[in-house]
């Protein structure tokens, strides 16, 4: 799956995607399963990947669509898996893919309907979103409110502690401008 994906992926960068691609990056490991995420096949809309990489697009985090190489692997080993602040039965994947140092994080939504009455319904969990996530904060928030679902046991402490330790920084730094 994850070489189909790169393979695909490619060929958007190259622009010879077909209009309307769906990107299939099979369905959720254990680890995606007991964070909660069922075991429906995970999409990704090719028009969605467009539009969150492009600078000129207004909700947009612009990252080269080449730095999200290997997505489906970085999404079945995670550094941590957290319940939505704000998307009520959606998932957000903390990956170890960076952007410019950055951590990519998807957001996916948990069984989501797919098709129409007449095509036939299905569900799926479907990839909304995915970015470099530069507000550490956030995501420190999001463990002190509960929302963690799982924690790689090696990747989790030392991303947490490199977060912690940036955040001081950014703080120390900005409250020496002040004096």
């Amino acid at each position: 799956m994850n070489e189909k994906f790169n393979n695909e992926l490619e060929a958007q960068i190259n622009g010879n995607l077909p209009k309307g691609h769906i990107y299939q990056l099979g369905r959720p490991g254990d680890i995606l399963q007991n964070a909660g995420i069922p075991d429906l096949p995970i999409e990704i809309n090719a028009a969605t990947l467009t539009k969150k990489s492009d600078p000129n697009y207004k909700n947009s985090h612009p990252f080269e669509l080449s730095e999200i190489k290997d997505l489906p692997n970085a999404i079945q080993d995670p550094i941590m898996i957290f319940d939505s602040k704000t998307r009520k039965g959606s998932k957000v994947i903390l990956t170890e893919l960076q952007s410019k140092g950055v951590n990519f994080v998807v957001a996916m939504e948990i069984n989501h309907k797919k098709g129409s009455d007449r095509t036939g319904v299905i569900e799926i969990n479907s990839i909304r979103s995915l970015y470099p996530k530069d507000k550490v904060k956030d995501i420190l928030q999001w463990e002190k409110d509960g929302l963690l679902k799982y924690a790689n046991k090696e990747k989790a402490p030392a991303f947490m502690k490199e977060l912690r330790s940036n955040s001081a920084e950014v703080v120390h730094k900005s409250q020496s401008l002040h004096l």
